[in-house]
Formats: C-alpha cells, sequence, structure tokens
C-alpha cells in the first residue's frame, strides 16, 4: 500500500479524525495520541447501547478505524518526552487544537521541527491560525453559515436552514489529508517537512465555488430556492412526488422527448404534444425568455403528476437506458440496501466492540494497484 512506511500521529478530536483515517486506509501506521481520560470524541452520539465506557460513540469508531491509539498526558514531563520520541519517528502529524494551544504545551511545529525537521505538520482550525477570527469559538452551523453554505439552503420566502448532518469538519478533513499529501510529495524531492494550515471556512467557500461565479456568469446571485434550481435567470422544479416518497428529476432537451412520450403513453397529456414542441432546445428557449409552447410549470406538473403514479427505483431503472436523469431521494436505508453500491462490495463488515457487526462506509476511492482497506 502507498503509505504502508510511513507513520502519522493523530491528535484530532471528532470530525477532523477523518483526515489520518484516509492516510490509514492508504496504509499509514496513524496512531491515535489519547488523553489520560475519556475524550469528548468517544462520547459522541449516536452511541452503541451495549458499548463498554468510551468505546461506544459509532462516529468515533467510524472515523478512528485502522488506527492504533496511545495514552499520553501531554501536560506532563514524562507524557512529553514520550510523544517527543514518536514525533522522532514520524512523517505526519494531525491536530484541531486552538491556535496556539500545542506552542503553549512546547509541542508547536516550531518546537516539533527541531527534533524532526521532515515532519508535514498539519494543523485545521475554524478560521486558519491567524487572522481576526483565529480563536473564535464556533460550531458546524456558524462555520457553514459564515462559509457561505447555510444562505443557499431553504426555501426563498422563508429563513435560511442547516444541513441536517454535520458537514463543515468533514470537508476541511478531507482537505486536510490531500494537503498532506501535497506536503508529502514536495517532501520526497527536497527531504523537508512543512507546516500546514487548514480552515475550515476556507474548506467550506469551496464547495460553493458555483455561487461566487454564478452572479458574474448571469447577472444574478444565486440564491436559496428550496426544490427549485436556479437555471440561468429561471427557477425550475426537480423535485417530484414518486409512489414512495420523491424523485430528483432534470427537464432538459436531451431527455425531454423520452419523457414527453411516457406522459402520451399515460394519458396525461394528448398525443400532439410531440409535435407540438422541439423539446431538444426547449429548456434552452425557456432560459433564453424565446417563445415556447409551453411553460416549464406547465410541464414540472406533468412530470409531477407521471412520476407520482411510479415507484422511485422503477423511475431510475425507466430513465438509465434512455439518458433520463431521474434520481430517487433516498433515505438512510435506501443508500444501504441500494444494489450498486453492493455489487461494488463498497460496504465493509466492521465489528463493534460490543460485538455486533455493523455495516461501514468502504473506500473513498477505488485504486488499482493499491486497493484502500480500514482494518
Amino acid at each position: 500500500m502507498p503509505l504502508r512506511p510511513y507513520r502519522v500521529l493523530d491528535l484530532t478530536e471528532g470530525h477532523a479524525a477523518l483526515g489520518p483515517m484516509m492516510l490509514a486506509g492508504l496504509g499509514a501506521d496513524v496512531v491515535r495520541i489519547e488523553p489520560p481520560y475519556i475524550s469528548a470524541s468517544r462520547l459522541e452520539a449516536p452511541l452503541d447501547p451495549d458499548g463498554p465506557d468510551g468505546m461506544a460513540s459509532l462516529s468515533y469508531l467510524l472515523y478512528n478505524r485502522g488506527k492504533r491509539a496511545v495514552t499520553l498526558d501531554l501536560t506532563s514531563a514524562d507524557g512529553k518526552a514520550s510523544f517527543l520520541e514518536l514525533v522522532a519517528g514520524a512523517e505526519f502529524l494531525f491536530e484541531n487544537a486552538k491556535p496556539g494551544a500545542m506552542a503553549a504545551l512546547g509541542l508547536g511545529y516550531d518546537d516539533l521541527v527541531k527534533v524532526n525537521p521532515a515532519l508535514v505538520y498539519v494543523a485545521t482550525t475554524p478560521f486558519g491560525q491567524d487572522g481576526p477570527y483565529a480563536n473564535h469559538a464556533t460550531s458546524d452551523i456558524t462555520l457553514a453559515a459564515m462559509g457561505g453554505q447555510v444562505a443557499l439552503n431553504g426555501d426563498a420566502d422563508r429563513t435560511p436552514v442547516r444541513i441536517s448532518v454535520p458537514q463543515t469538519w468533514l470537508h476541511a478533513a478531507a482537505e486536510s489529508a490531500a494537503a498532506a499529501m501535497v506536503a508529502h510529495f514536495r517532501r520526497l524531492g527536497s527531504g523537508e517537512g512543512q507546516f500546514v494550515d487548514v480552515s475550515v471556512q476556507a474548506a467550506v467557500f469551496w464547495t460553493g465555488l458555483n455561487a461566487m461565479i454564478h452572479s458574474a456568469i448571469t447577472g444574478k446571485n444565486l440564491e436559496r430556492a428550496g426544490t427549485l434550481l436556479q437555471l440561468g435567470t429561471i427557477d425550475v422544479t426537480i423535485t417530484h412526488p414518486a409512489a414512495d416518497g420523491e424523485v430528483v428529476l432534470l427537464a432538459n432537451g436531451a431527455t425531454m422527448t423520452p419523457m414527453v412520450h411516457w406522459l402520451i403513453e399515460e394519458g396525461i397529456v394528448p398525443s400532439d404534444w410531440i409535435d407540438g414542441e422541439d423539446w431538444k432546445s426547449f429548456d434552452l428557449r425557456v432560459m433564453r425568455k424565446q417563445p415556447t409552447r409551453f411553460t416549464m410549470n406547465e410541464v414540472a406538473g406533468k412530470l409531477g403528476e407521471y412520476t407520482s403514479r411510479h415507484k422511485k427505483l422503477d423511475l431510475l431503472a425507466r430513465g438509465m437506458p434512455l439518458g433520463v436523469t431521474i434520481a430517487p431521494v433516498s433515505i438512510g436505508k435506501e443508500v444501504m440496501d441500494f444494489g450498486h453500491l453492493h455489487e461494488r462490495n463498497y460496504w465493509q463488515d466492521t465489528q463493534l466492540p460490543s460485538g455486533k457487526h455493523v455495516l461501514a462506509n468502504g473506500e473513498f476511492v477505488r485504486l488499482s494497484k493499491t486497493p484502500i482497506h480500514f482494518s
């Protein structure tokens, strides 16, 4: 495996632990440095009711697969000495303490690089290591708000809403793993390590790049639109009812003709719909405010009537061969049961400390020569 010769010291808490876990999946020897007490990460819900103390958090268990652990008190002389011994033999270090917290212990980058000049030191914080907000107290929702994400979630006629599952630290953690690899690539040539400063807010900004360039392209700010898609200067309904839930359906030129045939087959529209409109250019003419026989709202309403008669997976199966973009709005269990993921052996059987077996997320990318595995 590509990172098998390398050791990673992991001092992260919470979702920041995803970054070192990604390196563990690539073969690195990841060693968690745990405090001499049960950390907050080990108590994070949801919990396995049968799990032993400190080993019941499903989040902790998920994001720390493939890692070893050692307990060290970094505030004590003995703990610091043992830690410095580990640093001397490590290639990477990840932490997400407050800016300056590790330096206050005498264990910041400037201290550790004296012990190991080749160390890649990755620090992930809400706003980066410096700047006026560097020491601001935050939560996932405040970072999503200040990263521009919340403003785009929800309906235009009410206040913004949050994303139900915390995301911001996961985005930053993935960026931290990628940044560590960039620093490692340079080290292979120079022999030098470096300090990697990861800002959660900046990572969230990257998820909304389309919003940043939208105004420059269209002259209109991208705004939250609920179940609508802002397509140029118009809003298009893309979420439709199904017999067993909802589907996302994007009606564009390439897919309109077969869908109109479906509407005719079920008697939802008369047969003259197929010849009474140039469906291949329909969406473009709507965006350009050029003449069309039907409005986009009329078409969306008819499509919703059609989808409401059929189950989600049946709609997916009918649309895929024709290139029609119909995607089921899947709840958690439906994702777990989705046959495609099972065919690709995506899920990894994982035994919890309580002895239970669960299906956990598997490899985040598939490498043909060096497959990823979380032990």
